[in-house]
């Protein structure tokens, strides 16, 4: 059963996501938008967003948990799974009950239900029939998404997109940073890379900040936070 999806919300959403067109917004704060949106609105858990670079090589730029980005990382080394699948047709896909295609995708079906994922939602993010990348939804409860949320998700998306054509690069980059800030953290303080991108973020608000920008004095000052 889905959870109910208030109007005023969705506009909400909408309009922040149109607010980072604005000079001075990063791409990672539209990607972060969209992660949020989606799964505040719907029974979604956990999201993630894989984009294309400019030899249409996808890369992990944006996961709401940990467990969603071992499950896309998991999809780009065994090149497969419904993220690939999504991107290479253009088409949304539902995958309402993620055992049931481990035939189609073996590995992919193990390491999802492993992390807990019953179900997937993915939307390629298109601009202008150019296909940027992928939103990949997943969630704990089986069936397939319903028509509203499915709507309401899609709505967010095109909203989004408009504002990653000339980002793209950008996001690609900045995500690129914070993997290595990730790791010089992980190293120093001993804890797991999803603890140190929870440090990341945390100090990131706490100073107000954007993440990449603190991901890059970080990886500049070998792990010092400043």
């Amino acid at each position: 059963m889905s959870l109910p999806n208030d109007g005023k919300v969705v506009v909400g959403v909408r309009r922040a996501l149109a607010d980072t067109s604005i000079s001075g917004h990063e791409a990672s704060d539209t990607l972060d938008l969209l992660m949020h949106g989606a799964s505040s609105l719907t029974r979604v858990v956990e999201a993630g967003i894989l984009l294309a670079d400019s030899n249409q090589h996808l890369h992990v730029v944006a996961s709401s948990k940990e467990r969603s980005g071992d499950v896309e990382e998991a999809q780009l080394g065994f090149e497969q799974g419904p993220c690939l699948v999504a991107f290479r047709t253009g088409e949304t896909l539902d995958v309402p009950h993620i055992a049931a295609s481990w035939r189609a995708w073996p590995t992919f079906a193990a390491i999802a239900e492993a992390r807990g994922f019953q179900a997937a939602h993915l939307v390629p993010l298109r601009l202008r029939g150019h296909i940027l990348g992928v939103l990949c939804l997943f969630l704990e409860e089986f069936g397939p998404m319903n028509d509203k949320d499915a709507a309401s998700i899609e709505a967010l998306v095109r909203v989004a997109t408009a504002n990653l054509d000339e980002e793209l690069q950008q996001a690609l980059d900045a995500r690129v940073t914070i993997e290595l800030a990730k790791g010089v953290l992980a190293q120093q303080y001993g804890v797991p890379m999803g603890v140190a991108f929870s440090l990341l973020r945390a100090h990131a608000r706490k100073t107000d900040r954007r993440l990449s920008e603190i991901a890059r004095k970080i990886v500049d000052s070998r792990g010092r936070f400043r």
